[in-house]
């Protein structure tokens, strides 16, 4: 890159490339979003894109400030085509099985899927709802775990305008939404519901026959299971029809990893094995997290990756250092 503050600059060429850069997206970027990106005001930039903009200069003030929006863009363009290319969903082999509970749900029963971070819980989850449906994700966070907050995320995966309800009422609309439908209701982070909340969806599920797919972490199941109210979860235990628990990827989900984001070198594949497998380590996140740092070390010096640029990578990090 270089500097532009003293150099003159290609008016007509900088508004060509401008609105040749907004039209690029379909449809064209909004003006708005394009001037959050430039640090140029919308007028201004909407007139000097139109040809329209008055100015002593020329527009070259503008048409400057532009010419280094286009450099970061080239830039970060260049780093990205060294980088790997995420591969985006990929069968593993515990994600087919986190497949399997889904559809088993999906036919009307309950099942409870625990696992540790970096599993891949919440992308199994978004390519399941590709490949079927009715599928109604609800996303539970440490605010959804009192009973209404709770039924407000499962109206909001079920698509019901937001309405001032009274508990009861907002759970009987629940109930008729879901009625009739051969859908699944996926709760996704359940580890954050209350005893209340649970309860309420083993109701939903039998009044409306739909079946109910909870994920969350270990601690979800042990709180059904051994918990010190597992007595009052009883008839929820009892419907659960599956359960798949597991702390760590399995070497095999590391294998597909590896195959999938194109690494090769059997050090860094025993590298990653290492680190995924390690409880609390953060799995494959933690996985494409490094790999995605260590290329660009890698990118920045114009070479291939190593297994020292994961290393490198993994010092950096604010995980805790693991010897591998």
């Amino acid at each position: 890159m270089i500097n532009v503050k003293d150099l003159p600059v290609d008016v007509v060429e900088m508004r060509l490339w401008l609105n040749g850069y907004r039209e690029l997206s379909e449809p064209p970027m909004p003006w708005s979003q394009l001037a959050r990106e430039t640090g140029i005001p919308q007028g201004t930039l909407t007139t000097f894109a139109a040809g329209t903009y008055a100015a002593k200069d020329g527009g070259s003030n503008v048409a400057r400030k532009v010419f280094q929006f286009k450099q970061s863009v080239e830039a970060q363009a260049m780093r990205q085509d060294k980088l790997p290319v995420n591969p985006g969903y990929f069968d593993t082999r515990t994600s087919l099985r986190m497949m399997e509970l889904l559809e088993i749900a999906h036919s009307g029963r309950m099942t409870l899927i625990g696992t540790g971070p970096g599993t891949g819980k919440t992308m199994t989850i978004d390519e399941y709802a590709e490949r079927t449906g009715p599928v109604w994700k609800a996303t539970m966070k440490p605010s959804s775990n009192s009973l209404h907050s709770m039924i407000r995320e499962v109206q909001k995966a079920l698509g019901v305008e937001p309405r001032r309800l009274s508990t009861a009422d907002a759970s009987a609309l629940v109930v008729t939404r879901m009625t009739g439908r051969k859908g699944v209701l996926v709760v996704d982070e359940a580890n954050w519901l209350s005893l209340e909340a649970i309860e309420e969806l083993r109701y939903w599920h039998d009044e409306t026959g739909v079946g109910i797919c909870f994920l969350g972490n270990e601690e979800l199941v042990q709180r059904i299971k051994t918990g010190p109210k597992r007595d009052q979860l009883a008839r929820l235990q009892s419907r659960i029809a599956n359960m798949h628990v597991q702390r760590t990827p399995e070497p095999e989900d590391v294998t597909a990893f590896c195959d999938h984001w194109g690494i090769d070198q059997p050090d860094i594949r025993r590298y990653l094995v290492t680190i995924a497998t390690t409880p609390d380590s953060g799995g494959l996140r933690e996985c494409k997290q490094l790999v995605e740092a260590a290329s660009m070390l890698a990118a920045a010096d114009d070479r291939g990756l190593s297994i020292g640029d994961l290393r490198d990578a993994q010092s950096e990090r604010a995980t805790r250092w693991i010897r591998a």
